[in-house]
């Protein structure tokens, strides 16, 4: 099963519509009144909006949506606005987060529209003219923690209900208190302040706009181990939205994907300050294949964009590909203390790019990122410390992290976390029907291991009904998506399946497929690993197999093997050729079949192997 996926390597490892909320002024006026202008600032791809300009209720309907399903919205030149009967069919997460407190000053109508699209044009019209010169907006936020869904791309074919209108589905949110109000320009105020310790009743008087929710001291009580946040100190904050795309939302999640603040804001603007910006003096955070940009801003002191000029010649995008180049973006980034820069040089050093590879001190670098919620940090910690890959295994801690990641929008994380659920190993209690569910969110996501762990459960029936036809189409349509999947395509054309009858010369391109798709994508292991020595065993082929994958493939199977997982024995039965245990591999093929795996028992016929 998709367990065996733990052990692969992972570098780079993102109508009738609702009516828009109510500013905060009970009568707005004209758009045309508040900037001679009928359009708001709309972002290109993917934005990160502030939503603390929501009137309770309509916060409360943003909060309904997102536990209901993936929530999705407009935003166009009319605002923003949720869109309450539509919806992808996904669900959130939440990870938490050590407590952080940000005061974001709006000093500008600009500013104001660009970061409040919902309501800004009504709070540039309610403060005046006075906003920009005598008065500002100040926004005091406590952040505890993320929700985050694993869906990273979405296309309009994915979308469920009345949904004209739609333009982007909410990835995630942040989850903690604000205090909103507009205020005297120039007077720095801390957020204990704003939140309205030591407001005397002048000032308070003086206020044109005022808004809290939840509580500062709440907040500041918060764990970041919480599986919830504290129930005074759960607002939606900011949103992280992703626009709608013709693709299919199976294709693996971006490598840009872990990218710290760049390309979230409208054209014309940067991000700097915690907010959307005009371009100045400071430094701000480039958008990627921004060269030019980057570089410079990352000269000025821009940690963001140091981060994320490394990913760009990690991937070659827009510039030549270099490791060396990379690992001196990431270290400066790292060093400035930038979280995402650490976790992209911590997997540079655990895979040993152009640099000296260490594993244990690559997940040192990674573990800062992962506790500031990055949850691709955590899940590449926790697989190698729940497998032991490179550092001592460690199962408790493997398994929090895993479980962090997944729930802070991880899909590999999913993947991973449904294989040990539908196994029951490490210490974890075996549920089928709850893997189902986890190798969906994982598939949703694009981790291709989730998809085809789903078509394992239904070609089994484990944890629902059993339905191999669906499950041989599964493993074709995915196979067409992604080659590492072609494993499981290959793998199943070795037997009859539902009304498909078995094709050995099949078997042998799929497979072929998925070993080539492993090793380009860093080193066979897993069901890679399966997928070459298959190759060289039945179809003549001379790859070599990697002694450590090897180690790491046969110690995760061979739990999973124990606790009767009958594809897991054949597939460690397969290793086991491959490394020259050829004995103990018949003798597992052997036990396989027994245990009912109809591949065991193709893979036991006479002649088939040596």
């Amino acid at each position: 099963m998709s367990h065996a996926r733990l052990a692969s390597a992972a570098l780079a490892a993102f109508l009738l519509t609702a009516c828009p909320p109510p500013p905060l002024d009970p009568q707005p006026p004209t758009a045309a009144a508040a900037r001679g202008s009928e359009t708001v600032f709309v972002i290109e791809a993917q934005g990160s909006p502030l939503v603390v300009d929501w009137q309770p209720e309509h916060r409360g309907d943003l909060e309904v949506a997102m536990r209901d399903g993936v929530a999705v919205v407009g935003y166009d030149s009319k605002g923003l606005r949720l869109l309450k009967d539509c919806h992808i069919d996904g669900t959130y997460g939440f990870v938490g987060v050590s407590t952080k407190e940000q005061v974001i000053v709006l000093q500008s109508s600009d500013e104001v529209m660009a970061n409040l699209p919902a309501t800004g044009l009504s709070i540039v019209a309610r403060v005046g003219a006075e906003l920009g010169t005598s008065s500002e907006i100040d926004i005091a936020m406590v952040m505890v923690g993320k929700k985050r869904t694993t869906w990273v791309s979405a296309s309009p074919a994915d979308l469920k209900g009345e949904c004209r209108g739609a333009t982007h589905f909410i990835r995630g949110a942040t989850v903690g208190a604000f205090a909103l109000q507009s205020a005297a320009r120039g007077q720095a105020r801390a957020t204990a302040e704003l939140f309205g310790a030591g407001v005397t009743a002048g000032q308070a008087r003086q206020r044109q706009l005022r808004s809290v929710d939840g509580s500062l001291d709440a907040c500041r009580q918060a764990s970041p181990d919480a599986s919830a946040p504290p129930a005074r100190c759960a607002a939606l904050l900011r949103l992280d939205l992703v626009r709608l795309a013709d693709r299919s939302p199976a294709l693996a999640a971006s490598k840009l994907d872990a990218s710290s603040d760049g390309g979230v804001c409208p054209a014309g603007f940067v991000f700097a300050g915690g907010k959307c910006t005009k371009p100045g003096s400071a430094p701000h955070a480039c958008k990627v294949g921004d060269v030019s940009d980057c570089t410079a801003q990352c000269q000025r002191g821009s940690l963001a964009s140091c981060d994320t000029l490394g990913l760009m010649y990690l991937i070659g995008r827009g510039v030549t590909a270099s490791d060396a180049e990379a690992l001196k973006l990431f270290d400066k980034a790292c060093t400035g203390k930038s979280d995402s820069g650490c976790f992209h040089l911590g997997l540079m050093v655990r895979e040993g790019r152009g640099i000296a590879k260490s594993a244990v001190k690559g997940l040192e670098l990674m573990f800062p990122a992962c506790e500031a919620g990055l949850a691709m940090a955590c899940g590449v910690a926790g697989r190698d410390f729940f497998a032991g890959l490179g550092v001592p295994r460690d199962r408790a801690l493997g398994l929090k992290l895993i479980r962090n990641a997944c729930n802070g929008g991880d899909p590999f994380s999913c993947e991973a976390l449904g294989g040990i659920t539908a196994t029951g190993i490490g210490g974890i209690a075996k549920d089928e029907r709850q893997a189902r569910v986890l190798f969906k969110r994982a598939c949703d996501g694009g981790a291709i291991g989730g998809c085809t762990g789903i078509g394992f459960m239904h070609e089994t029936g484990r944890g629902g009904p059993k339905k191999e036809g669906l499950a041989d189409t599964i493993y074709r349509t995915f196979c067409e998506v992604n080659p590492v999947a072609c494993v499981d395509r290959g793998i199943a054309l070795m037997y009859d399946l539902g009304r498909r009858k078995k094709d050995w010369s099949q078997a042998g391109v799929e497979l072929r497929k998925g070993c080539d798709e492993a090793i380009r994508m860093g080193g066979a292991a897993g069901l890679g690993l399966v997928a070459c020595v298959l190759q060289n065993e039945l179809y003549g082929g001379k790859y070599r197999i990697d002694p450590e994958l090897a180690r790491s493939t046969v110690d995760v199977l061979a739990e999973s093997c124990q606790a009767k997982e009958a594809r897991d024995c054949t597939a460690l039965a397969v290793v086991s050729l491959g490394i020259g245990k050829r004995a103990d591999g018949k003798k597992l093929i052997q036990l396989a079949c027994e245990m009912g795996d109809r591949w065991a028992c193709e893979l036991g016929k006479p002649g088939v192997l040596k």
